[in-house]
């Protein structure tokens, strides 16, 4: 009873920052259905480990967070499946702390090539709209609150004239991938000081939409207390839970609680007491919805992985065999192509594209299946950004913008030939 009181106060009042001391990531790399289908069993079921690279398919590399007092159990089941595994990363303590560019909040300087804090990300937006180029209508609005009841903001530019079709990209809905709204807040920059032909193009002939962090509890937690937090804040006491958290990109309230979910509250890939259940979920999907008659396409950004994805997430059914395949998936490809070509043209990278459920595994109730199904946004594309890691160097910022970047534009160009 002391034990659980201690923990409670602990929740209520302190959490100290997590080190992860002593943690490692283990890669492994399936060689049969079998070992994939053993590798996604074991994410959505096991609380203990935590895929930084989620099973994909034969052959692709998997890599799995472990803490040390569950590193020896993990061991005996992969070695049971047949799975060899390798040392990714020795200590993930150490490796948060390698310098990769600011990490700190005692520093309140906005840095557009840099890792940035909320509220310095916040700071900057305000004080963007009047930096809009004349006939350029830009506005900062919020779309709704945080479970914590942070604002999430939405950056709009636009200018005047009926029937523009308008186009919406979104990052951070998972807290930790920093290279996100990095990544988004360069492209956003670009928008603003109209920086080439090309963007002065694309704001010539649509609006755009800007949502730099989606989850923004999250995203505070992980420069004060967690660098590796996944999920939104919401402590799970509806399902008897001390654990916090809902994956938000589990949550979206179309084709909810089926493939690759947990119903587990401490797990990372847990879904949520029911579709929509979360505020930041609940905002977002309204705003989608309220644009989605303008929308010419959405874009998602995760990381890590290379990918160029878009719907459906599901198997057919749920049957957890067959990728369900939407009806307009050869157009779709034919889009993402193009795109991915453009991204990879840029520095000579490899990018996996096509459905999500095929290229990566099959999920319910992320945003892109959401903006499609329910917004009826015809293009929903999800990207995994470049990186082998969460903990990614600063100097890939402007690396992953100009990529992007390149592939926004021809994504646009594909959608209008």
């Amino acid at each position: 009873m002391k034990s659980i009181l201690i923990l409670l106060l602990g929740v209520c009042f302190v959490q100290a920052r997590k080190t992860y001391d002593g943690y490692k990531v283990l890669s492994v790399t399936p060689s049969t259905p079998g070992q994939v289908e053993f590798l996604r069993r074991l994410m959505v079921s096991d609380v203990n480990v935590d895929f930084w690279k989620e099973p994909t398919n034969i052959g692709q590399q998997v890599d799995i967070m472990i803490g040390p007092d569950h590193l020896s159990e993990l061991r005996s089941k992969l070695t049971s499946a047949d799975l060899v595994s390798s040392v990714f990363i020795d200590n993930v303590r150490e490796h948060i702390e390698t310098p990769t560019g600011r990490n700190t909040v005692d520093q309140h300087i906005f840095n557009i090539n840099d890792f940035n804090t909320l509220d310095d990300i916040y700071t900057w937006l305000q004080a963007q709209t009047g930096n809009c180029a004349a006939g350029v209508s830009c506005q900062l609005y919020s779309v709704g609150n945080s479970y914590e009841g942070r604002p999430i903001y939405v950056f709009s530019l636009s200018r005047s004239g009926t029937g523009r079709k308008a186009y919406w990209v979104d990052a951070t809905i998972h807290a930790r991938e920093w290279i996100a709204p990095a990544t988004l807040l360069q492209v956003l920059n670009h928008f603003i000081t109209q920086g080439d032909a090309q963007v002065t193009d694309l704001l010539n002939r649509y609006d755009w939409y800007f949502l730099p962090v989606m989850n923004p509890d999250g995203y505070e937690f992980t420069w004060t207390n967690d660098r590796l937090w996944r999920k939104n804040r919401r402590q799970n006491t509806d399902a008897g839970s001390i654990c916090f958290g809902t994956d938000l990109n589990r949550n979206f309230d179309f084709r909810w609680g089926h493939d690759g979910v947990s119903f587990e509250p401490c797990s990372e890939t847990y879904c949520g007491p029911s579709g929509g259940s979360e505020p930041e979920t609940q905002v977002v999907s309204a705003e989608l919805v309220r644009l989605g008659p303008t929308l010419a396409a959405s874009v998602t950004l995760h990381s890590y992985g290379y990918m160029w994805m878009f719907p459906w997430g599901n198997t057919v059914n749920y049957n957890g065999i067959q990728c369900d395949l939407a009806a307009d998936h050869d157009e779709l490809m034919r889009v993402a192509d193009l795109t991915a070509n453009a991204i990879e043209n840029t520095y000579n990278s490899r990018w996996d594209r096509g459905n999500s459920c095929v290229v990566i595994y099959a999920t319910t109730g992320g945003t892109d299946d959401y903006a499609k199904g329910v917004a009826g946004v015809k293009y929903a594309f999800c990207p995994e950004l470049r990186g082998n890691s969460f903990i990614i160097d600063n100097s890939n910022i402007v690396l992953s913008f100009t990529e992007i970047f390149n592939g926004i534009v021809a994504m646009v160009n594909a959608i209008n030939a």
